[in-house]
């Protein structure tokens, strides 16, 4: 059996480690990794059907794709002809953009922060404070909170993106809770905390420790997995007045923080379920 992991190339050294541990985990159930980088990857249409071509050429495709990237088009393709991708092109298509899923997982009726969805040069009118930040993006960048209309003004200018969500900031700051999912199941619930920003991002210096969900808290989670049919996510709460909010879903979610703070190996779980799923 072989399967690819897809990178972008800029990504690849940070997460070498990682990386490692898919190949040392694919070896052990003879699995034939390819690490495949997306800017060796052109796909399209050709003689009236989806193709694709690595490094040039047409190549024989993997029995499955793990995909480490943003590309939900790259991710249809790959179904399209006939090979599952996880997570799935729904789960890439929504979860990689915060006003999609903010309007998607409306329907589960949990806890979200109000809410605008702004393009800019639109005209527009909010609260201060707010947190401001791109429709696209993960790990805290490009997130500013902002006290007034010049503040405001500052962050659009340094957002790249042309589709910008505008929130209210949860009473809790600089705390939030990431939870592991994989399929149905919860893995781990891990919080993050920071004593010097309002974002807790584990990348950005905010530390992690195991959380244990209550029951109501869980069942927040439970509504939002039955959306989605999820290979390997994170679902991202906030906190505010004590009470878990839901922020957002990785798709292409990290594992630092589950590595160094329990024994669970999620690799190795992911991989079992994925050839679970191929059967």
């Amino acid at each position: 059996m072989e399967a690819w992991l897809l990178y972008d190339k800029s990504r690849v050294d940070r997460n070498i480690h990682y990386i490692n541990i898919y190949f040392k985990e694919c070896r052990k159930r003879n699995i034939k990794l390819k690490l495949i980088l997306i800017e060796d990857i052109e796909f399209g249409i050709k003689d009236n059907k989806c193709a694709l071509f690595y490094k040039k050429e047409e190549c024989s495709l993997p029995q499955f794709v793990i995909m480490r990237t943003i590309n939900p088009l790259l991710s249809k393709q790959f179904e399209n002809m006939g090979v599952p991708v996880f997570n799935n092109s729904f789960v890439s298509y929504i979860c990689n953009d915060k006003q999609k899923t903010y309007q998607y997982v409306s329907k589960a009726n949990v806890k979200i922060m109000d809410t605008l969805f702004l393009k800019k040069g639109a005209s527009v009118s909010i609260e201060y404070p707010s947190i401001v930040k791109p429709s696209f993006g993960s790990g805290g960048e490009n997130v500013f909170l902002v006290k007034n209309e010049e503040q405001f003004k500052k962050a659009v200018d340094l957002i790249p993106d042309e589709n910008i969500v505008i929130q209210k900031p949860a009473g809790d700051l600089g705390k939030d809770l990431r939870v592991y999912v994989l399929k149905d199941k919860i893995i781990a619930s891990i919080l993050r905390v920071s004593d010097s920003d309002f974002r807790s991002n584990y990348s950005l210096g905010g530390s992690a420790k195991v959380y244990s969900l209550s029951p109501e808290e869980k069942s927040t989670v439970y509504k939002i997995i039955e959306l989605f049919d999820f290979g390997l996510v994170g679902i991202d709460f906030v906190f505010d007045g004590g009470k878990m909010v839901f922020n957002e879903i990785e798709d292409v979610v990290g594992a630092r923080m589950l590595y160094s703070t329990t024994d669970i190996n999620i690799v190795s779980l992911y991989l079992d379920f994925i050839i679970n799923e191929l059967k």
